[in-house]
């Protein structure tokens, strides 16, 4: 059985696209905003997640905090690790602003990759940080 990820993802055509690419070796389950990416955590179980950096905030998050979007993702990491801190989270995305990449790292992102990235690269990635999880005992 294939490993589950998350892709949070609010461009609608990469989402498609890594979910087409990476489906063959993972069961890829989008969400396309914040808000539902953060719902899916609640609801569901997952093997990691595959997060974008810059979207739109959910509305409990002050736009002005996140740079109006440009930092959401490092709230939704942070989210996501008080939710379920066992879940390694690879960043996907364009930012390459070293304060912004020191925040998400320090929010629990596990790996960071910049777009446009090729799908071997995405799924060594995912392997890598797998490995990683699957040594770490998982607390529900």
């Amino acid at each position: 059985m294939n490993k589950r990820v998350l892709y949070i993802e609010d461009e609608k055509f990469l989402l498609e696209q890594i979910q087409i690419a990476l489906e063959e070796y993972f069961e890829i389950i989008p969400a396309s905003s914040a808000v539902k990416g953060l719902e899916l955590v609640n609801k569901m179980d997952f093997d990691v997640v595959l997060l974008d950096i810059m979207m739109p905030p959910p509305d409990d998050i002050d736009a002005e905090i996140v740079g109006y979007g440009r930092t959401t993702g490092v709230e939704v990491c942070r989210r996501i690790k008080n939710m379920k801190p066992y879940l390694p989270i690879v960043i996907l995305s364009v930012v390459r602003d070293p304060g912004i990449l020191s925040r998400i790292k320090e929010a629990g992102a596990n790996e960071i990759l910049y777009k446009p990235a090729l799908p071997n690269k995405i799924t060594e990635a995912l392997n890598k940080v797998l490995d990683i999880g699957s040594s770490q005992t998982k607390v529900p």
